[in-house]
């Protein structure tokens, strides 16, 4: 009994600092970008397939991290490939001198999530995930843009991998 007590305690206090560590502005955002999918065909080759891409995004940053829940959708010709993410990124070093009037973050990170295909002929559905790099810009207290690359690999049994290079803007709020 004495046990959970003293466990119930340390987590509440451990808790109740996280939030102030953690405190973070949200961020509500449009990306494009052109994105390549390497499916197979009917031979076992592999078919690469590319496009414009379209997607939202919605998620929390601080200084270290940022996580998005987003949504992305591509085209090309009878293939239709529809994507929900949550990604996890660490800026890896910030520009915060007061003479920057641009903030330039490098990050790494990872996302996962479902992808859903569909042709003409069949539809699939399954686990993606990957890693991605790039820059983010905070170019105004409300506004930064980001530019980067994504690696996507499926358990799809149509779809391979996708690779992307993405450019977004985000309103912070």
């Amino acid at each position: 009994m004495f046990s959970k007590i003293v466990l119930a305690t340390v987590a509440t206090i451990s808790l109740a600092n996280a939030v102030d560590d953690f405190s973070s502005e949200r961020l509500l955002g449009i990306e494009v970008g052109y994105t390549s999918a390497n499916t197979p065909n009917g031979l076992g080759l592999n078919e690469s397939n590319s496009n414009i891409e379209f997607g939202l995004r919605l998620g929390a940053q601080n200084e270290e991290w940022r996580t998005t829940v987003r949504a992305n959708s591509l085209s090309t010709g009878e293939k239709k490939y529809q994507k929900l993410m949550i990604d996890f990124d660490r800026f890896v070093w910030a520009s915060l001198y007061k003479t920057d009037s641009i903030v330039f973050k490098p990050y790494l990170g990872g996302h996962i999530g479902w992808l859903h295909y569909t042709d003409d002929i069949t539809s699939a559905n399954g686990l993606a995930y990957g890693g991605q790099l790039g820059v983010a810009l905070n170019v105004l207290n409300e506004v930064d843009f980001d530019l980067g690359y994504r690696y996507t690999m499926t358990d799809v049994s149509k779809v391979n991998d996708m690779s992307s290079f993405v450019f977004s803007a985000n309103y912070l709020y």
